[in-house]
């Protein structure tokens, strides 16, 4: 029996080494992309497959990407779950940084430390009156609404928040990823990683595919899942990211755990 199935997995690999398989990716100029190109190319490979990768340009703004998918112009790109996004793509189920960006950090003006030095609950949050910036269709958008929060939308480009976080102006603080606190810190020095907080809830990022590249659902929820049982995954995120927990230390931070609308297990 084992003979078997071991030569079956050698078919399979076999199979999978004469396909290839094109992608058209999103990229964006601070790099925010890297892992999730990396990982699909590293999960696929691994499955034996030949895999390359393009980018259609050298940044494009997430609402674009969105549409672009939605298109078939991008083969998928990486979003928090959602009832209308799991109708309106295709998911591969599979979450994809361990948690890591439903794990927020706060980027602020390094002028209100001390006003976030008093909040130690949802409640002292929601009293402070601080406003968080978010994506215009952000999955946190519904989050910070169901916890009371108050929000300024940016519509477009959301990276224009990071000009707009100031100490009394329309936005107070910007919630980031665990995985994208620290390269985003780094890239706008005039901001401050708040030293104390963590706002959780439990969430993760998925691959939404195209319609039109729906064939390919299959093959990277394999790909996926054999990076999470072998342990690639868990490297590639140490790789990318394993200096931020020297830098932010989550283990020793006030957590504040957020309700999320429309709850969904995570536990894939």
């Amino acid at each position: 029996m084992r003979v078997s199935v071991l030569f079956l997995l050698f078919v399979a690999q076999m199979v999978a080494a004469n396909q290839e398989i094109k992608l058209s990716l999103s990229s964006q100029l601070d790099g925010g992309h890297s892992f999730y190109h990396e990982l699909l190319y590293e999960s696929l490979t691994d499955l034996g497959y030949k895999v390359s990768i393009s980018s259609p340009s050298e940044h494009i703004p997430q609402k674009r990407v969105v549409k672009m998918v939605e298109s078939g112009a991008l083969t998928l790109t990486w979003l928090l779950p959602t009832p209308e996004r799991d109708e309106r793509f295709v998911v591969v189920p599979v979450p994809l940084t361990n948690g890591m960006i439903g794990k927020r950090i706060l980027l602020i003006p390094p002028q209100l430390q001390s006003q976030f030095d008093a909040v130690n609950s949802l409640d002292e949050l929601q009293r402070s009156g601080l406003v968080a910036g978010l994506g215009i269709n952000w999955f946190d958008v519904a989050v910070w609404k169901t916890n009371q929060l108050p929000v300024y939308l940016a519509d477009g480009e959301w990276r224009s928040l990071y000009r707009l976080i100031s100490t009394d102006g329309k936005v107070n603080y910007f919630p980031r990823g665990l995985n994208e606190i620290v390269s985003e810190a780094e890239l706008n020095p005039h901001l401050a990683i708040e030293q104390r907080l963590m706002l959780q809830y439990d969430r993760d990022f998925y691959f939404y595919l195209s319609p039109q590249a729906k064939e390919y659902q299959p093959i990277i929820e394999r790909a996926l899942r054999k990076a999470k049982s072998s342990g690639l995954l868990d490297k590639i995120i140490t790789k990318h990211w394993g200096r931020t927990f020297q830098v932010v230390d989550p283990a020793k931070r006030v957590v504040i755990r957020l309700t999320t609308p429309n709850a969904k297990s995570q536990n894939n």
